[in-house]
């Protein structure tokens, strides 16, 4: 069977942090990937589909009321992550989501790093004192964003799984309960239109 590819368009800046900042000026730093380009982590959009199905399971979608799909492709949550129950592995994998092979191997060139550079900008805000309407010392924070793009991750099954055949199908049921990715999203960050091919 060949590996269905999730398409992820971008519509609005977006952020997946690393944890780490860029110095004075930016306090929390893009995701990229090998070749310092931007990227989606795999566990990001991992997470987005398992809530994704726990929200059509939460509101009796027709074939999702029952969660067995959630559980046979994500696995069991545990209860409070309690020693000696680890949690029911599931059957599927993510690659990070990246640009298009065609476009990374252009970015790449070394004289390109002009164009690396363009995909990413700065956003700062600041924390206004509702009394004052001043802002409050010591509050401005920059955050480095990623300029709308499209994007494709890898979804497979894990060596040895079998999946139900509708997985792909069903998956791409839920995916309109993905309206935005990233960090931010309440604040219009990483509004996203998501579709699924079986290739």
């Amino acid at each position: 069977m060949s590996t269905p590819t999730l398409h992820i368009r971008l519509q609005s800046y977006w952020h997946c942090g690393t944890g780490r900042g860029l110095g004075a000026a930016v306090d929390a730093a893009a995701y990229r990937d090998s070749d310092d380009l931007p990227a989606i982590p795999g566990r990001h959009i991992k997470g987005l589909l398992r809530d994704a199905l726990e929200q059509a399971q939460a509101w009796g979608w027709s074939g999702h009321a029952d969660g067995s799909l959630l559980q046979t492709l994500f696995g069991q949550r545990t209860e409070g992550g309690l020693i000696g129950s680890p949690p029911a592995c599931g059957l599927i994998r993510l690659s990070d989501a990246r640009l298009s092979d065609d476009l990374c191997a252009w970015l790449r060139h070394e004289d390109r790093r002009s164009q690396r550079a363009a995909l990413f900008r700065v956003m700062q805000s600041t924390a206004i004192n509702e009394r004052t309407g001043s802002a409050e010392d010591h509050s401005l924070r920059g955050i480095e964003v990623v300029v709308p793009l499209d994007l494709q991750a890898q979804i497979e099954p894990l060596p040895g799984a079998t999946p139900p055949p509708d997985w792909v199908a069903r998956l791409r049921e839920v995916l309109p309960l993905i309206p935005a990715i990233g960090g931010h999203r309440g604040r219009g960050l990483g509004r996203a239109l998501i579709s699924l091919e079986a290739a």
